[in-house]
């Protein structure tokens, strides 16, 4: 037992290590030498975990995605649907420390998709089942009365997450005008447009 418990911590503090690195340096300037002295570990117990810089962005991004998927988890489902989608989507939005190093160590993931099919299949599956749960939380606000049963869910779905993917990468790119509080506005701002054509039940 203490020995999977001391393993779990070295897993855990090499995790939070790869973060921090992986947001400050980049993957192209992350090395395992890098992690392993942020970890304060040696080099060789970073390379138990991780055999190649690609190994370790991979990882990196499944530790991004466990923790959004439990940030997800939290959010109650509850009526208005609108309050929920509000709720449901600044789960993405880089509004701590935390999430800003996972904005970061996601955007360096994008660039590495382009080239990688492995990288590439991570996102297409993390990105289908955003989609299939959004356009279902919207199918659910029409059968509310809440949104125009004329549009199209499974449409607004992707612009409302490409909407706010463009609002982390400005987060991320300028900082001016996309600070958090205008970030999670214009959240606000685009929801009260796509329900404000909502039709009464």
């Amino acid at each position: 037992m203490t020995r999977h418990a001391d393993a779990d911590t070295r897993r855990s503090q090499i995790t939070h290590a790869l973060m921090r690195t992986l947001a400050e340096r980049g993957l192209a300037r992350t090395t395992l030498v890098d992690v392993a002295a942020a970890a304060e570990v040696s080099v060789g117990l970073v390379q138990r975990y991780f055999r190649s810089k690609d190994e370790l962005l991979l990882f990196g991004i499944e530790h991004v995605y466990r923790r959004v998927g439990e940030r997800v988890r939290q959010v109650q489902v509850t009526t208005p649907v609108r309050g929920f989608v509000m709720r449901l989507m600044e789960t993405f939005l880089p509004l701590d420390p935390e999430r800003e190093r996972e904005l970061r160590v996601w955007l360096t993931f994008l660039q590495a998709t382009l080239t990688d099919e492995k990288m590439a299949a991570v996102h297409r599956a993390a990105t289908a089942d955003l989609l299939d749960g959004l356009a279902d939380a919207l199918a659910g606000a029409q059968r509310a009365g809440e949104l125009d049963p004329a549009l199209d869910p499974r449409v607004e779905a992707a612009a409302l997450v490409a909407f706010v993917d463009g609002l982390c990468l400005h987060h991320a790119a300028t900082g001016t005008g996309y600070d958090a509080a205008g970030i999670r506005a214009a959240l606000a701002a685009y929801l009260g447009r796509l329900f404000g054509a909502e039709v009464a039940a």
